[in-house]
């Protein structure tokens, strides 16, 4: 058993199975940092085992041949780690709970920040054992008819709350996109998201059918937060609100499949809903 980055000569023209996970960070980050190069990876294997959160599963289903479901609890994710977790101790218990995986010539892949995220740009090659990767992203969801308009994220993480937008904003902006008769719908987990009294709530969905929800929706709302950037994957048009920083992340490092996306940066992540709405409005009527 050799891990991905030290494989030996010998083991060069054997190595078909390969373990990657599992991914305990930011959803965001799992989405550019790690789905799409382990995905490109898998290429040089026969088979690719997946260690991931159960809710994960369909970011990997077009490519992994087993799942291993792990769920970290109780800490807080950030970037691409967990506050007060030892990942080389999951690992070594998850791997040990499932010895019969070990067998034959196997590669492990443990989860690590892939380049230097969010600078690293989606066409640059990087090195993962014997092989130069380039990230493989795909389009998740399909097409169907529009059954929900717009789609927002409440962001209500204890990770940097002041970066929330309060509930009476959101309101707002809800009241400002569906006078014409539109409705919305919420994503996210019930954890660190929240809901809207006129809204469908689709908190804690199945992540097939929040692509499919993105994939057909008119525009997404919400701060810089992993349901924003999974927008992009979905091919839909959203509205993101962040600190200037985070401008090339939205518009180039982070959309690799080039979908629309407006990003208000000048009051970073505070703006006024009816400043949202007035933008939102003269982008749309510009595409």
């Amino acid at each position: 058993m050799d891990r991905v980055d030290k494989i030996p000569e010998y083991a060069k023209m054997k190595s078909k199975k390969l373990i990657a996970g599992p991914w305990v960070g930011e959803f965001g980050w799992e989405l550019f940092a790690w789905q799409a190069y382990i995905r490109s990876l898998s290429d040089h294997y026969d088979k690719t085992t997946i260690i991931c959160r159960e809710s994960s599963r369909a970011l990997y289903s077009d490519f992994a041949s087993q799942f291993l479901y792990y769920e970290p609890s109780g800490r807080m994710a950030d970037s691409f780690f967990m506050h007060g977790l030892d990942l080389d101790q999951v690992l070594n218990t998850v791997l040990m709970e499932n010895k019969n995986i070990l067998e034959g010539q196997v590669s492990i892949l443990k989860p690590r920040r892939v380049g230097s995220p969010p600078f690293t740009n989606f066409d640059v090659p990087i090195r993962l054992g014997n092989h130069d990767v380039i990230p493989k992203y795909i389009s998740f969801g399909n097409l169907d008819e529009i059954k929900y308009d717009y789609v927002f994220h409440i962001r209500q993480r204890k990770l940097r709350e002041q970066d929330n937008w309060k509930l009476e904003k959101w309101e707002k902006l809800c009241d400002l996109l569906t006078s014409d008769g539109s409705n919305v719908i919420c994503i996210g987990t019930k954890v660190d998201s929240g809901i809207l009294p006129r809204a469908t709530d689709m908190r804690n969905a199945d992540l097939q059918d929040v692509f499919n929800v993105l994939k057909n929706a008119k525009c997404a709302f919400g701060p810089s937060s992993g349901p924003m950037h999974l927008a992009s994957l979905c091919g839909c048009p959203h509205v993101v609100w962040s600190s200037s920083k985070n401008y090339k992340r939205y518009t180039e490092t982070w959309n690799p499949l080039g979908t629309p996306v407006l990003f208000l940066h000048e009051s970073a992540w505070q703006p006024p809903p009816e400043y949202v709405y007035k933008e939102y409005l003269e982008w749309s009527r510009e595409k």
